[in-house]
């Protein structure tokens, strides 16, 4: 993991993965668990999850990275999935003239890099899904899927906010939980 730290900590080192990033066909499953299921204002959370080709997350992880911010991007901003499978040139006018929103998403403004174990994890999202009431059923599909995954906390934009990174074989998974006001 610690090969992520130039993409997550510097958005110069974002862009330039992003820049000549091979855009593959991911499959991509968004699980809003603070709007679709009770919404525990201000208990929000949000999972990501991405399953790449074969072997290519192992030995691709900072490209891996920055292909799940991107898509999780387009989740959020409802842009088309495929809005980066464009031109080098056009990228670097992307990175350039909307630097303040890929930034926003790209680096976490309150940097932590910790690393932490899958029981962590998983505690820290059963606490978000319980209090937003997702049904045990739904958590554990997360939940077999990532066992024993390696977990590394990202950051957040504040103390209160967590921004996580889950990887395990194949699959990645990008947690956004905290107190949302």
């Amino acid at each position: 993991m610690l090969q992520l730290r130039s993409t997550v900590m510097d958005y110069d080192g974002f862009c330039r993965v992003a820049v000549e990033l091979e855009w593959i066909d991911v499959e991509v499953q968004h699980e809003d668990w603070y709007h679709a299921y009770a919404h525990r204002f201000p208990l929000g959370i949000y999972l990501d999850v991405f399953a790449f080709p074969e072997g290519y997350l192992q030995s691709h992880l900072p490209e891996s990275y920055v292909r799940a911010v991107l898509s999780s991007m387009a989740i959020y901003e409802e842009w088309d999935e495929d809005f980066w499978n464009i031109s080098k040139a056009q990228r670097i006018l992307c990175l350039t003239q909307g630097k303040e929103l890929y930034k926003n998403y790209a680096i976490p403004r309150e940097m932590r890099l910790i690393e932490h174990n899958w029981e962590y994890l998983e505690k820290e999202i059963r606490f978000f899904a319980s209090s937003n009431q997702v049904p045990e059923i739904k958590q554990n599909e997360i939940f077999e899927r990532f066992s024993g995954a390696a977990v590394i906390e990202i950051g957040g934009d504040y103390s209160g906010d967590y921004e996580y990174l889950a990887v395990k074989d194949d699959l990645l998974m990008l947690v956004s939980c905290g107190c949302w006001d």
